[in-house]
């Protein structure tokens, strides 16, 4: 039964997205806020880029009315007779009252910042727009959403505002190709859902539930060919809302080493960690600066090694689900089974890594030797 009140949940906001995509791809089209072909991009035509208000619009609205409603709900017999530990939670819905307000209104500014980003483009300062995500950030952890590693306060806060700032710039490097940072979003967060059923987190569930339809909803526009894109303001918004979340959650039950299962998190969101990190160890390297978008991300390199799109975009797909349901057994896991996870984890990243590598090398000589060739059988051509 609860399982339907999560199914309930997550199919209000994805009706939701799929009900404002239209008029926004209209409004886009008619004020000309369009994703322009050309240079580094592959898409033929140009594309609306605000798709990111559809699901921002629809989790919020979401969250904010059912937050509104709990005490009513909880009052309902049918839903007590039904639901009764869903209940019980929603009848206590004010213990978390600042921890949402911060939530959502740090979602509100790093949405908020992307979003100008989308309008004004190049013309924002990248000092400005990373200010603006420093102040997004921030709200949250100052409402009480922070970490509890260490017992130095201070370090535990400063952990926590990393985080959210760094995966919610990793999803805005991740929105790359035709539906991957929606749905890698997705994917992590069904394994999250599933870690919170698992440890009894209600709260976190309808909130994951919602979050996740709210981008299925989009993802059905967003993949290949995508009709609208979700701009830098509804990917640093996946970002923010996932990192958030992910320290809201728990991850250590009675069965736990206690050693590993607060790397969860990390393990689920590997792609968009691996991509971050590689990209920038790729632009540092090459003496460019680490905001300028170039095509030496996970997804492109795929593509160069011989992938269609779909295909690298659903072979990313894969991996997440594949490390994150690796990763959910760190709850309870004993410490030899969190350290196979953890080595599991670190050889499938390798071998994904390597395997690109080296499928790029191979693609790259063929192509030299097929160029080789043709020049040789046509010695004008390179009058």
């Amino acid at each position: 039964m609860s399982l339907l009140l999560y199914g309930l949940t997550l199919a209000i906001p994805l009706c939701g997205t799929l009900l404002l995509l239209p008029p926004i791809v209209r409004f886009c089209h008619a004020h000309a806020w369009l994703d322009q072909p050309g240079g580094r991009k592959q898409h033929r035509a140009p594309i609306p880029r605000l798709g990111g208000f559809a699901f921002f619009l629809s989790f919020t609205g979401t969250v904010i009315v059912g937050y509104f409603l709990a005490p009513y709900l909880a009052e309902l017999s049918e839903l007590r007779a039904l639901f009764p530990s869903t209940a019980s939670a929603l009848s206590e819905s004010y213990r978390v009252q600042t921890q949402l307000l911060g939530l959502l209104a740090g979602a509100l500014v790093m949405f908020s910042v992307g979003l100008i980003d989308d309008i004004v483009g190049e013309r924002l300062p990248v000092g400005l727009k990373f200010a603006g995500q420093c102040v997004a950030a921030a709200i949250p952890v100052a409402c009480g959403i922070h970490v509890e590693f260490t017992d130095i306060a201070a370090l535990n806060v400063v952990m926590s505002f990393l985080w959210i700032l760094g995966i919610s710039n990793a999803f805005n490097l991740l929105d790359n190709m035709d539906g991957l940072a929606a749905g890698v979003a997705v994917c992590s967060a069904l394994i999250f859902f599933l870690n919170a059923v698992a440890l009894g987190e209600i709260f976190l569930c309808l909130i994951l539930a919602a979050f996740a339809g709210a981008l299925a909803g989009f993802l059905r526009f967003n993949l290949h060919p995508a009709k609208v894109f979700m701009g830098d303001g509804g990917a640093l918004f996946i970002g923010y809302t996932l990192s958030s979340l992910t320290i809201l959650e728990h991850y250590v039950s009675p069965a736990s080493s206690t050693l590993f299962p607060v790397l969860m998190p990390a393990f689920v969101l590997a792609v968009p960690l691996i991509d971050t990190l590689s990209v920038i160890a790729i632009r540092v390297h090459e003496g460019r600066p680490i905001y300028r978008g170039d095509r030496c991300h996970l997804s492109h390199r795929l593509v160069d090694s011989g992938l269609a799109e779909p295909q690298a975009v659903k072979l990313l797909f894969l991996l997440t689900l594949a490390l994150g349901m690796g990763a959910l057994n760190l709850a309870h896991a004993s410490v030899g089974r969190s350290l196979w996870t953890l080595t599991y984890t670190a050889t499938a990243a390798v071998l994904v890594l390597s395997g690109i590598r080296v499928n790029t090398l191979f693609q790259g000589g063929r192509v030299a030797r097929v160029g080789s060739a043709r020049r040789s059988n046509n010695p004008a051509e390179g009058l």
